[in-house]
């Protein structure tokens, strides 16, 4: 009941104002308090469980003399015979008789008063919610005067207010005590609290304390970027959010069944295969959920699940992960040889797929030209996803091996697993100096600056910033972006790169075959990518010409299910515009956890922040050395962007972004680990970089001084 919890509260030595109870009005204690003004209210046996809060449906007096204390008292007492107490006991399925007593405690004429949820109560777990306003609580949570929300990530340390006009505003120190008061009573609770509290001359009292009744906590959904967010960075729309779910399903699925051999056991894992990403805020994730569903049928899969994340940067989960699968005796011992067999086997096999890719693309391409209706070319697309993504897992089975030998080669070889001969992701690079070369040569209007660019394209035209998110404009859809950026490096000497000496560290020449291997899919992979935007500006095309668009480039903002539509499709596309700008204003969380299903910000965001600010920020080196110079945030990339001299900041890097890491002089990430893009980029450019900096983006800001330290994984702010 409501008196106890505050009891113990009191007891645990949180601030709450003094009071007393009473079950009759003739036995009020007065001499409690010295208190001229006080809050009546009750606590009665079936307010505050697990399931059943009661919240507003007893009386509550405020503000009370003195002297009406006694007959607020026998009111509050009268009120579990109200119709709407009955009424919610019925819908609760509560039949026990009502006892207990009241609450009479010393008012607060609080400044500002309010709520803290140390969960959200929509069902978002790891973001703690306070609402503030004015005045006294009942003003809150009656309604009765505009609010401030505060919606705090518990991962991130990143704080966004959501705000009424003329709400008022909580200053930083503040929101840190409430956070850290919530915090505290959680632990003691060891649960979710729904906690009021009154905050008077900076000082905080808690006026109640309860368990939030909305949540099952039965089978969280755990989003993550850890690696995704280098692919997908920012806002993704809506064609590549569903492109990309049916691209991890189809792969994972063949996965499983390569590895297994056990169709039924895929059936059973659908679940999970096909929920291997998702989508919050139109921002990608691995549902990490469904990821460790996976590697829990690995052998050793406790040692692989920790290499997995040290590869990943995936950091150690506070919430419960997914129960292991049963899977029979004979399946373990099948997935058993497989992982043995694949240790050896999937060199040769990913060399398989590397050279059959080529031909078959380019008979997609060609297929593509000649289609003219939507039913065709949507029809390449099921026939791309049937070719190419079941033997696609093999590519999977290569990260591991690579994950694995990396791991085995230690951390002291990191530069010995650099600098690959011919490494695919340089190649691009290679190419953009060879054109910068021909255009100072013979100039941009040439033949042979046009003849060599157009190699390029064909060549390397998906390899771009961004390149996986269907809706970039890439050198393939838009040619001229090649002419503007080789003009705007025409002055500058882009390096060429050198190459380590063989190493007999079996260890090593394995990681290194594997991060090869990785490279080339990935070049691939973007050429994959580049087909299905080719076959769906094609379709926008279409679309538009039959006048259910304005734009070629608005089929990104539909669903795949929608392209078939008869309908004009102008209004629906007008309103996800408006939703796409809404979340580019949401932080972009490393990590969320919802309840029971996945709840995307709505409101208002007038502004976020980071509330723990440091001087040294730690991460993993991931090359070697140091340097001092100014950073330069980046939220969302462009090739036009000046990184020269600079030390670029951002949640990750694709592969893309080698043509700005090239001109900076190092690098720091909140995402990667040492086989990152970042990482991998990093070392084969020579630049310093550190990865996994938490927080980096929120703390640093475009001109700040750091020393970037990669030998030691350490970030100085020069203050």
């Amino acid at each position: 009941m409501k008196h106890e919890n505050l009891r113990f509260l009191a007891q645990n030595g949180f601030p709450v104002p003094k009071f007393t109870v009473s079950s009759d009005p003739s036995d009020f204690d007065e001499t409690f308090s010295d208190a001229e003004f006080f809050a009546v209210r009750s606590s009665f046996s079936s307010e505050d469980r697990e399931k059943a809060s009661f919240a507003g449906q007893y009386d509550t007096f405020l503000n009370v003399p003195r002297k009406n204390v006694k007959s607020k008292i026998e009111a509050v007492l009268q009120s579990r015979n109200n119709s709407n107490v009955a009424s919610y006991k019925q819908a609760k399925n509560i039949c026990e008789n009502e006892t207990g007593c009241v609450i009479i405690q010393e008012m607060i004429f609080s400044d500002f008063s309010g709520v803290i949820f140390t969960a959200n109560p929509v069902g978002i777990l790891n973001e703690m919610v306070i609402v503030a306003g004015r005045g006294l609580g009942d003003n809150v949570v009656d309604d009765k005067i505009n609010t401030v929300s505060y919606f705090y990530n518990t991962d991130d340390d990143i704080c966004c207010a959501s705000g009424q006009d003329g709400s008022c505003s909580l200053d930083e120190e503040i929101i840190k005590k409430l956070l850290k008061t919530a915090k505290d009573i959680q632990k003691l609770y060891n649960r979710h609290m729904d906690i009021e509290y009154a905050v008077k001359n900076q000082d905080i009292y808690i006026l109640q304390a309860r368990p939030i009744t909305t949540l099952s906590l039965e089978s969280p959904i755990i989003l993550d970027n850890s690696n995704i967010v280098e692919s997908y960075p920012g806002v993704s729309l809506l064609l590549t959010q569903d492109f990309v779910g049916e691209v991890y399903y189809e792969i994972f699925k063949s996965c499983v069944l390569r590895i297994s051999k056990d169709p039924v056991l895929v059936e059973a894992m659908d679940e999970y295969l096909r929920y291997m990403t998702d989508a919050a805020n139109w921002r990608i994730y691995y549902r990490i959920s469904s990821w460790y569903a996976v590697l829990h049928l690995l052998p050793f899969d406790k040692k692989i699940i920790s290499i997995w994340q040290q590869m990943l940067g995936v950091s150690n989960l506070s919430v419960t992960l997914p129960q292991k699968l049963k899977v029979s005796k004979r399946t373990k011992f099948t997935v058993l040889k497989s992982f043995i067999y694949y240790l050896f086997k999937t060199p040769s096999l990913m060399e398989e797929l590397n050279n059959s890719f080529f031909p078959k693309y380019k008979s997609y391409m060609q297929k593509i030209e000649k289609s003219s209706t939507i039913d065709e070319l949507l029809d390449i697309y099921e026939y791309i996803k049937l070719d190419v993504l079941k033997d696609w897992d093999i590519t999977l089975i290569n990260d591991m091996y690579a994950f694995i030998f990396t791991a085995l080669s230690g951390k002291k070889n990191k530069e010995l697993i650099s600098k690959i001969k011919n490494l695919e992701s340089m190649k691009p690079v290679e190419s953009i100096r060879e054109l910068c070369c021909i255009s100072k040569e013979f100039g941009f209007d040439s033949d042979e600056y046009k003849k060599a660019a157009k190699k390029h394209i064909e060549a390397y035209g998906d390899r771009c910033l961004s390149e996986l998110k269907l809706e970039t404009k890439t050198y393939r859809t838009n040619p001229e972006l090649l002419d503007i950026y080789i003009k705007s490096q025409a002055g500058d000497a882009i390096s060429s790169f050198s190459h380590c000496p063989k190493t007999k560290n079996i260890f090593v020449k394995k990681a290194k075959t594997g991060i090869e291997n990785r490279e080339i899919s990935r070049m691939n992979r973007s050429r994959l990518y580049g087909a299905a935007r080719s076959i769906f500006l094609k379709i926008g095309q279409i679309l538009k010409n039959e006048g259910k668009i304005e734009s070629p480039d608005d089929v990104f903002y539909l669903h795949i299910s929608d392209l078939r539509s008869a309908s004009c499709l102008c209004f629906l596309v007008e309103q996800r515009k408006k939703q796409a700008d809404f979340y580019k204003q949401v932080p972009n969380y490393s990590r969320l956890i919802f309840d029971k299903r996945i709840v995307n910000r709505e409101g208002q965001i007038e502004h976020s922040q980071i509330l723990h600010k440091k001087d040294m920020l730690f991460g993993i080196g991931t090359s070697w050395g140091k340097v001092t110079g100014e950073v330069l945030v980046i939220d969302e990339p462009e090739d036009t962007i000046d990184t020269r001299g600079k030390i670029l900041v951002t949640k990750s890097t694709d592969p893309g972004w080698v043509l700005l890491i090239q001109n900076s002089i190092g690098i720091i990430a909140e995402k990667g680990s040492l086989l990152s893009h970042t990482a991998i980029i990093s070392r084969e450019l020579e630049k310093p970089a550190v990865v996994n900096v938490k927080d980096c983006t929120a703390i640093l800001k475009t001109g700040d001084v750091v020393l970037l330290d990669a030998d030691t994984g350490t970030v100085s702010i020069k203050r």
